[in-house]
């Protein structure tokens, strides 16, 4: 089935023009496209919806092939998956750009040049594999709202442990504009639940947004919270599990300083509160190779300097938000932040990124410290040196 595909623009997160370089234009509809299937199946692909998608429910490859209009000498396919396929190549007139084997990329980038046409290669694995979102652009410089992640970190300076998404921007404020742009620290993100596909494409707009530009850690763990403390560490398989869980990732990415929920999970919640607690015994076990020996075997082990919780009553910190970062045309660093949450659209309405109240995403406490007490006050990388 060949036809050309219509496609609604995805509103764009940002609108600056790189220095020099003008932004690649949408030219999606536009391209003559052959997929399996039917046309409204592939609509969904192009809907600028991320709950629907054309899935290839097989276990085997599929391909697809896109010609791209008379006078395209360069630009760039952004593919956004639903389901991610074990292994994904493609290729410009028969010779290989790209290949990528294994899940753990649902947003893709993949640069291209020349006027040849491209066939994308999809192994499908047990659940076939579907496209949320399916972008083509003229040009070498996309828009910025256009993701191209780089590899997750193998080490941070700042790793935020959170239970869902959009907790890293509810709860832990500017905290990842305003270390990751403004100061240049590497920032990682960790969740231990996601609830949905859905919701993973949210976080990764939502983290696009604030300026992560490597992917994120998201955990298996399921998101069960409707009936106490008792039934998220049940449904997570205790807490020695959750507990070895974050363990290996402090080993894995040493980072200077962790950050996390609030002890009684902010308003309460019960899976904030089962993460929080994760974390401080992680903090105790990292450093001990006899405490969940296999990521020691695999990583070291690993005492962190520093660790914040929110809204933690000792040795309180009030962190000051309102910097402007200049990597975002100056908005201040809670106003990026609530730019990021706006990409979480199945969140519930209520909530809003403000930096009042009583869960006021400013306020936290230095639980844990090896280089001596905060003196300076705002700053979380006070007294630790600066590192390679």
């Amino acid at each position: 089935m060949r036809f050309v595909f219509k496609t609604l623009l995805v509103s764009a997160l940002m609108c600056l023009l790189c220095a020099g370089m003008a932004l690649a234009t949408d030219i999606t509809r536009e391209c003559l496209v052959t997929a399996p299937g039917s046309q409204s199946a592939w609509a969904k692909a192009a809907d600028g919806r991320y709950d629907s998608a054309w899935t290839y429910k097989r276990q085997q490859d599929c391909v697809l092939t896109l010609q791209a209009p008379p006078g395209t000498r360069e630009g760039g396919l952004y593919v956004c998956f639903q389901t991610e396929p074990e292994e994904m190549a493609v290729k410009s007139g028969g010779r290989e750009i790209y290949r990528r084997q294994g899940a753990g990329l649902a947003h893709r980038y993949v640069p291209f040049a020349g006027d040849e046409p491209l066939t994308l290669e999809l192994r499908g694995g047990k659940d076939g594999v579907s496209i949320s979102e399916f972008r083509v652009f003229s040009g070498a410089q996309p828009p910025d709202w256009v993701q191209r992640w780089q590899s997750p970190l193998t080490r941070a300076d700042l790793l935020i442990i959170v239970a869902h998404p959009d907790d890293e921007l509810l709860w832990m404020g500017g905290a990842i504009p305003y270390y990751a742009l403004e100061r240049g620290k590497r920032v990682a993100v960790a969740y231990m639940t996601c609830a949905s596909r859905l919701r993973r494409s949210e976080l990764l707009n939502g983290l696009w947004t604030a300026g992560v530009c490597n992917y994120p850690f998201i955990g298996s763990f399921r998101d069960a919270s409707k009936n106490g403390v008792k039934s998220v560490q049940a449904a997570w398989g205790g807490e020695d599990k959750a507990a070895a869980h974050v363990t290996r990732l402090i080993r894995q990415l040493q980072p200077q300083v962790v950050l996390t929920h609030d002890l009684r999970g902010e308003y309460g919640h019960p899976a904030h509160i089962v993460t929080a607690r994760a974390v401080l015994k992680a903090l105790e076990a990292s450093a001990d190779a006899r405490q969940f020996p296999d990521s020691a075997a695999q990583h070291g082990v690993w005492d962190v300097p520093k660790a914040y919780l929110h809204l933690y009553g000792e040795n309180p910190i009030v962190m000051p938000w309102q910097q402007p970062i200049a990597a975002r045309g100056g908005k201040t660093a809670l106003q990026v932040c609530a730019d990021a949450f706006e990409q979480h659209r199945s969140a519930d309405p209520i909530y809003k990124v403000v930096d009042y109240g009583r869960y006021s995403p400013t306020r936290f406490g230095l639980y844990r410290s090896l280089v001596g007490p905060d003196v300076q006050g705002d700053d979380f990388f006070e007294h630790l040196n600066e590192r390679e």
